[in-house]
């Protein structure tokens, strides 16, 4: 019995390590500052998910990057909205890439993003559940539209009502409805 006992202490003991190690690949985070607030960045490797939140002077904000989905979901607040697009790989840092360019852009001073991604707001989302359980949970019970990026300078010069979203000091999401006139 006593045995069995010491067994599995020492068994124990050296499998701790291991597991902890193994454990922390599995999620990351890191506070971010930002001027007139911060951002947490939390990355789940196994889901293959990232989650920025922003908390502001000027706003609060939730960005979902399912690079397993290739989907982004935006949450801005106080306007109580959602938005859905799909995620351009070509535009957006890959999910190893975002701890260290987030840390780099946290060790210098407040810049310009590398980028400006804009979407024009295309219709309400028919089936929340189809972006992954990520970001059903984030927009469920708030108006939620689909949004498509455009690159055209003459369609986004045209759009009203614009939303921007600060991603880490490394991109922006801009959120347009297009303007429709009577």
């Amino acid at each position: 019995m006593k045995f069995t006992i010491v067994t599995t202490v020492l068994l124990g003991l050296l499998l701790t390590p291991a597991l902890a190690d193994d454990l922390q690949g599995e999620a990351l985070s890191r506070k971010i500052s930002i001027t007139g607030g911060y951002q947490i960045l939390t990355i789940n490797k196994h889901w293959r998910v990232a989650t920025i939140e922003e908390k502001s002077i000027h706003r609060s904000s939730k960005v979902i990057l399912n690079y397993d989905m290739g989907f982004i979901g935006t949450k801005v607040m106080p306007e109580k909205t959602c938005f859905v697009s799909l995620m351009d790989r070509k535009e957006i840092p890959t999910l190893d890439e975002l701890p260290r360019l987030a840390e780099e852009s946290n060790v210098r001073l407040k810049r310009s993003p590398i980028k400006e991604l804009t979407y024009i707001v295309k219709r309400p989302v028919r089936d929340l559940k189809s972006y992954g359980p990520d970001i059903f949970a984030m927009c469920r019970g708030l108006r939620t539209f689909v949004a498509t990026e455009v690159h055209r300078p003459d369609v986004i010069a045209h759009q009203t009502s614009c939303v921007k979203v600060d991603v880490l000091q490394l991109f922006d999401l801009k959120y347009c409805r297009p303007n429709i006139k009577s």
